[in-house]
């Protein structure tokens, strides 16, 4: 009897204990083991594991389960990338511009420039040719000299009751002139033409303008206004554009007769660059010789000139051009005239 009820008590014990280790454990931890007891500290896995398990989070299926829309090119990574598309810059030219619209009045600083001008009218038959030079001292200030090489015309041109043989005649005109640019579009200068035989001297001022449009138009004009004789030796403006025009002023000197006292010229030119190496160019002026709009002892009166022509630049540093029109609207066809241009930079 008694063995049975030890046994019973046995059974009651183990089943006790069976059931206080089945139950959660509380929130409150439990103290901490003494060291060297060997038991797990708290948290570790031997401790998580008594916790429930935490159930898994499944990924879901990707739209594409076969792959057919997958592009082997895309960018990987999940951010979102935005090409931005910068448009090209163009490069800003530099040096002096081949093309004629777009070139300043005055040469930039240390460059040179030498042009040749011949030009011939029909009636009366005149021919001359200007040598010219200019040179830039700084980007806003450029010296400039002039040289009449000659010039073939008939002599009764120039003198009363001479023949009318056309022949050759070296140049006796030259001179020089200041250039200063005020603004890119605006300029001053100052010219004193000469002759050495006789001994004449004027003075000549103009206000150089150009005006850029555009790349392909530009306008201007006003190179030089008003040219005045000095009274100086024979007192007459010398002319760069006719070695006639000079011959006839010194034979009134020698007869004594009355000399123009100057011109006054308003001139304009447009500019329309077809391609950047060939421009097509018109200019007209309106003259009044000793200025006056009519007939005068001294051969005064108004003069309307219009030309028109191309220039051709085919290396930057060289120009080739043309011009054809009239020196006198008044009288046509007689004043037909032609110019060539020929000018090379250094």
């Amino acid at each position: 009897m008694q063995l049975r009820a030890l046994l019973c008590v046995a059974s009651v014990v183990v089943v006790a204990t069976g059931a206080a280790l089945a139950q959660p454990k509380d929130a409150k931890k439990a103290p901490a083991p003494a060291a060297g007891s060997g038991a797990p500290p708290a948290g570790s896995a031997a401790g998580s594991a008594e916790g429930s398990a935490v159930a898994p989070i499944e990924d879901a299926p990707p739209s594409d389960m076969e792959g057919r829309d997958e592009n082997p090119d895309a960018p990987r990574g999940t951010e979102v990338k935005t090409e931005v598309v910068v448009a090209p810059v163009e490069p800003k030219k530099s040096g002096y511009p081949i093309e004629l619209a777009l070139r300043p009045i005055t040469l930039p600083a240390n460059m040179a420039e030498v042009s040749i001008d011949p030009h011939l009218r029909v009636e009366p038959f005149l021919f001359s040719a200007t040598l010219r030079a200019r040179y830039g001292i700084t980007p806003k200030i450029q010296l400039g000299l002039t040289y009449v090489v000659g010039g073939a015309y008939p002599a009764n041109f120039a003198t009363m009751g001479a023949s009318d043989k056309v022949g050759f005649h070296p140049g006796k005109a030259g001179g020089l002139d200041v250039s200063v640019l005020l603004q890119s579009w605006l300029a001053v200068r100052v010219g004193l033409p000469m002759y050495l035989d006789p001994f004449a001297m004027g003075i000549t001022l103009g206000a150089p303008l150009k005006f850029k449009l555009t790349d392909k138009f530009a306008f201007g004009g006003m190179d030089d206004v008003v040219t005045i004789a000095l009274p100086f030796g024979a007192e007459f403006a010398p002319s760069y554009y006719h070695e006639a025009i000079n011959a006839e002023r010194a034979d009134r000197d020698a007869t004594m007769t009355a000399q123009s006292d100057g011109l006054l010229r308003f001139s304009a030119y447009g500019i329309y660059q077809q391609k950047p190496n060939m421009a097509i160019v018109g200019r007209i002026a309106l003259e009044f010789e000793d200025f006056a709009s009519q007939l005068t002892a001294a051969g005064g009166g108004a003069t309307t000139s219009l030309h028109g022509g191309v220039l051709f630049s085919p290396k930057k540093f060289l120009d080739v051009g043309a011009t054809l029109g009239f020196d006198d609207l008044a009288t046509l066809p007689e004043s037909f005239a032609f110019s060539a241009l020929l000018a090379v930079r250094i």
